[in-house]
């Protein structure tokens, strides 16, 4: 489990207003809460576990058939890789949260589908991430929100887009850092970050 202290580096990272955009959700993601009508929530600490069981891809085509396309990191390890950058994302998107009920969150990796170089420098598709989330009370261990699926989900830069988006520092692991963050800063508040984002070149 991982406590947000121990991320005061990762949260040390400089935010501004996304030069992309602000992160979406596709209408598939379904809370079953209405989160807006509980009491604000802070994060105590979260867990993020990527499942062995996930397949990966490193073919270099336009739809490879896996859970997991990643090729933001150097080739290896491609589960460790994504841990790493669903747990920089998720500490972002709860820094900014001052509720006075401190929650923990069960976040279960299902899909994360970033860029291919072929897509990248062709017609840019799109970042797709997909997560479990279980919410609790910290100190009871009560359920405040049921596990349910989301469905993070934005256009990504192509061709001389990505080109420009690469030497602006607007990397493709920038942009699905901002997303992930997004994703869970609404999905605890109801509403969408204002200004939640990593600078380009961090």
């Amino acid at each position: 489990m991982i406590g947000l202290k121990s991320l005061a580096a990762v949260l040390a990272l400089t935010m501004l207003t996304a030069c992309g955009g602000l992160p979406g959700l596709t209408p598939a993601t379904r809370a079953p809460v209405d989160v807006t009508q509980l009491p604000a929530m802070r994060v105590a600490s979260f867990t993020v576990t990527v499942p062995q069981s996930l397949s990966v891809s490193e073919d270099n085509s336009y739809d490879p058939n896996a859970d997991i396309v990643w090729r933001a990191d150097p080739f290896g390890p491609r589960h460790p890789q994504v841990k790493t950058v669903m747990e920089a994302g998720i500490a972002a998107g709860i820094g900014q949260l001052e509720g006075n009920r401190p929650v923990v969150l069960d976040i279960v990796v299902q899909r994360f589908h970033s860029q291919t170089k072929k897509v990248r420098y062709s017609f840019g598709g799109k970042y797709e991430v997909e997560y479990d989330l279980t919410v609790r009370d910290a100190g009871s261990g009560d359920t405040v929100i049921p596990t349910y699926r989301v469905y993070a989900i934005e256009d990504a830069p192509g061709g001389s887009e990505a080109v420009a988006a690469d030497l602006a520092g607007r990397t493709e692991k920038i942009d699905n850092l901002n997303l992930i963050a997004g994703s869970i800063y609404t999905q605890l508040t109801g509403n969408a970050p204002e200004s939640l984002a990593f600078r380009p070149g961090s």
